[in-house]
């Protein structure tokens, strides 16, 4: 989920009655609780592509760094005699925890991948149903915190107004998803697809269309429905696509089964959940490219687009992970 929504998520939560009790601190607390997981996205990014790919929404979007961070969080605010004295270390703490479990939920119901269960696991949940920038989400959050300012006696009641009304929006959320799945169905069945896998994600800027991914054994079938306008379109492309000149021998599967033990394409394939690949010839050796169809939606932009140039021999000279790549 986008910073903003994270800020204003802190911000609605304090005047659910946190305001009220215990004064401006709990929103400052509540706030910058919200934001505060993200710190991995800017220490990550220092640190190199691969490390985002594998760390990223990682420890402190766990169940269990969330609540480390929150300890730490409350002993450096307590630390301070007068916060201290205000709030106490478990008031102070128990803020800060809510704040940070806020923000790994609404990370978590977008289709990115939250590993909650780090270090335990690094398995990447997401719910897909909203996008990482969803207007119509941010503005549950935002108009009820406008009208609060010229309504203060019924901040309470129009805070958990916002909250109940982003139930429902994930509520409904949740069955246009259903809905889209059983439409790609319908359509993939009609065309005699045999279907290994079905998902859906949210696309931007609308809670009501879709991006279903269809897979067979050799391709993605990328169906956008629209459930306002009772359309779909869609798109197929292959999981490994070799050009016909290499084709005819070996080198372009063997490169691809060569790459696939490098360090940063197992990371890649780990992260990424619906991959394909494509390889080309050039004059000093062979480019191939990772994309994950999951970003596929965000034209002309191809966001985490993985690029490794490999020499004559098919060894790796230098790779690139393009975050923000326009076609």
């Amino acid at each position: 989920m986008d910073p903003l929504t994270h800020s204003l998520s802190g911000a609605i939560l304090s005047r659910t009655g946190f305001y009220q009790r215990f004064g401006r601190m709990a929103t400052i607390i509540l706030v910058a609780a919200a934001i505060i997981p993200d710190i991995d996205h800017l220490t990550l990014r220092l640190a190199g592509p691969l490390a985002y790919l594998k760390y990223h929404r990682g420890f402190t979007h766990s169940i269990i760094g969330g609540f480390v961070v929150a300890a730490i969080m409350a002993g450096i605010v307590c630390s301070i005699k007068r916060f201290r004295e205000k709030l106490g270390w478990l008031t102070t703490f128990g803020l800060f925890l809510l704040g940070i479990y806020t923000h790994i939920l609404l990370d978590l119901i977008t289709s990115y991948g939250t590993q909650i269960l780090f270090p335990f696991s690094n398995k990447r949940y997401s719910l897909d149903l909203v996008f990482i920038i969803d207007l119509y989400f941010t503005a549950l959050m935002l108009i009820p915190l406008i009208v609060i300012r010229f309504k203060r006696k019924w901040a309470k009641a129009i805070a958990l107004s916002s909250v109940a009304g982003i139930i429902i929006y994930l509520g409904a959320a949740y069955i246009g998803r259903t809905i889209a799945i059983e439409s790609a169905n319908a359509w993939a069945q009609k065309l005699g697809i045999i279907s290994k896998r079905v998902e859906a994600l949210p696309l931007p800027f609308s809670p009501f269309r879709w991006s279903v991914y269809i897979e067979d054994d050799k391709r993605f079938y990328q169906v956008d429905v629209d459930a306002l306008k009772n359309s779909s379109t869609f798109n197929s492309f292959e999981k490994k696509h070799v050009p016909e000149g290499l084709n005819q021998g070996t080198d372009g599967n063997n490169i691809i089964e060569k790459v696939e033990n490098l360090e940063i394409v197992k990371t890649y394939l780990w992260f990424a959940r619906f991959p394909v690949v494509s390889i080309k010839k050039e004059t000093e050796g062979y480019l191939v490219e990772y994309f994950d169809l999951r970003f596929n939606s965000l034209p002309p932009r191809r966001p985490f687009l993985l690029k490794l140039f490999l020499d004559k021999n098919g060894s790796l000279n230098h790779d690139e992970l393009m975050f923000h790549t326009i076609k």
